[in-house]
Parts: C-alpha cells; structure tokens; sequence
C-alpha cells in the first residue's frame, strides 16, 4: 500500500515527476552543450577580433540581444505567475521563453560572426 493509500495515484504522481526530472537534465546538458560552444566560440573571435571590431559594428546587434533579453525576462516573469494557477502552464511558458532566448542568441551570435 502506498503513501496515499492508493498505489496508482503514488505511481502516477512518481512518473510525472520522474519525466519532470528527464526534462530538466536534458535543458541541463543542453545548457552545458551551448556553454560550451559559446566558449569555444569566444576565445576564437577573441583571437580573430583583436582591434579589427568597432563598437558601430557591435552596437546594434547587442541593443538588439538587450531588447530580446528585456523580452524573455517579462516572459518569464509573466510565467512564473502562472505558476501559482498550473505547474505545467509555468512549464510551457518558461521553455518557451528560453528557446526564444536561445534563438535570439543564436541569430545575434550568426550576424556578428557574419559582419
């Protein structure tokens, strides 16, 4: 007999959150991997950059990653309301909002490299 007294209700709850915890180690590894590629990344154009970038070709591409930020931010706050009304609306809002994040990162991240 479990917990609750209702062996299926244990097991239910047990497989939501154990698909819950999946989910979470893949954003993890997933963070890790564009950790790393962002690192890789910025010691070579460190190495290509020195002196040849000015701050006229950089500045627009980072207001833009701001403006975007600011965006994901108010998403996430916006999310992290809903997270007293459902677990899984805070879930869908914040993966939402950071694959919007790593889009944008990724597009700024592309113009840079292609300038």
């Amino acid at each position: 007999m479990g917990i609750f007294g209702d062996d299926d209700r244990q097991n239910e709850r047990l497989d939501r959150l154990e698909a819950h915890v999946r989910v979470l180690t893949e954003a993890v590894r997933n963070n890790q991997a564009d950790l790393t590629a962002c690192t890789i990344g910025l010691l070579s154009l460190a190495d290509q950059v020195e002196g040849k970038v000015s701050a006229d070709d950089v500045d627009p591409a980072i207001a833009e990653l701001n403006q975007q930020l600011s965006q994901a931010r108010t998403e996430l706050e916006q999310a992290s309301d809903a997270a007293s009304e459902s677990w899984a609306t805070l879930q869908t809002g914040v993966t939402e909002s950071f694959e919007t994040l790593r889009k944008s990162v990724q597009e700024a991240s592309d113009r840079l490299l292609d300038s």
